[in-house]
């Protein structure tokens, strides 16, 4: 009879090609959206974050998350062309209307609901707005995309190989305070070459909020895994074959782009 550990081996293996092929077919189209902006961008952004809304909502309506679902959309669809047409100042609107609709139509679960929709659409409008930067969006943009993929990267090998300490073993127990540290060194490693290919010397103010940026990922990462637990599930969805949901691929940088947001916009913070 196989060990248990084999077991989970051939498990692991054989989720390993869909993961591979998935993540081959989502990364070039990610990036071409974020490389030609404007229009692709912002479908792809709406796309990924009404289906995160669908899955957040499936969570804590299970009775009524369809409908749900549609009306929290076409609420985050309003409040993106209201920013694009120029409109910022109504767009807090339609996403109070769909907060509102959430939490009356998800019992017991409202805070939690009502919740998901405002950090879901206040990620999507943050975003947006980063690409669309004085010229600068493509930049910060693709900062922050490979900023969140180099922490979870970062932090899954530094975890694997160093081990040690749980960080939160409660939420997820296979996270490491040595994963954190990696994922905070390879954060801050990109900082460092944005800036470097950008500008021609290290901008050091980037390489560390880089690595904060990291912990904020995290703390979205380990948010997400703390909902899971909550309504005792694996992934948020099996949307995505061999990596669970969008919740589940997206979770640092729902958590990185408001902050990322905040620290550009009120603290004036360049690449350049």
């Amino acid at each position: 009879m196989p060990s248990s550990e084999t077991k989970d081996q051939k498990d692991t293996n054989s989720g390993l090609l869909p993961r591979v092929l998935s993540a081959l077919v989502m990364a070039p189209v990610a990036v071409a959206a974020v490389w030609f902006g404007a229009p692709y961008f912002d479908i792809l952004l709406f796309v990924f974050c009404a289906g995160m809304m669908w899955e957040w909502s499936r969570m804590c309506a299970p009775k009524y998350y369809n409908g749900i679902s549609v009306v929290t959309a076409v609420a985050l669809a309003v409040a993106m062309m209201m920013y694009v047409t120029g409109q910022e100042e109504y767009i807090i609107m339609p996403v109070a209307i769909g907060v509102i609709i959430a939490a009356a139509r998800s019992g017991r679960n409202w805070l939690l609901a009502g919740f998901g929709v405002l950090y879901i659409s206040l990620a999507a409008l943050a975003a947006l707005w980063l690409r669309t930067h004085e010229g600068d969006g493509l930049l910060i943009i693709m900062w922050l995309f490979f900023l969140v993929w180099a922490t979870d990267t970062g932090g899954y090998v530094f975890g694997k190989t160093i081990g040690g300490p749980k960080l939160a073993p409660r939420f997820s127990p296979k996270k490491t305070w040595a994963g954190l540290i990696g994922g905070m060194i390879c954060a801050g490693i990109i900082g460092g070459l944005v800036t470097y290919f950008s500008s021609a010397s290290v901008n050091w103010i980037i390489v560390g909020v880089s690595m904060v940026l990291a912990i904020v990922a995290q703390i979205g990462d380990l948010g997400e895994s703390a909902l899971k637990r909550r309504f005792e599930i694996k992934d948020s969805s099996g949307l995505i074959p061999g990596h669970g949901g969008l919740l589940d691929r997206a979770d640092g940088m729902l958590s990185v782009f408001p902050v990322a947001f905040a620290i550009i916009c009120f603290a004036g913070l360049s690449l350049r």
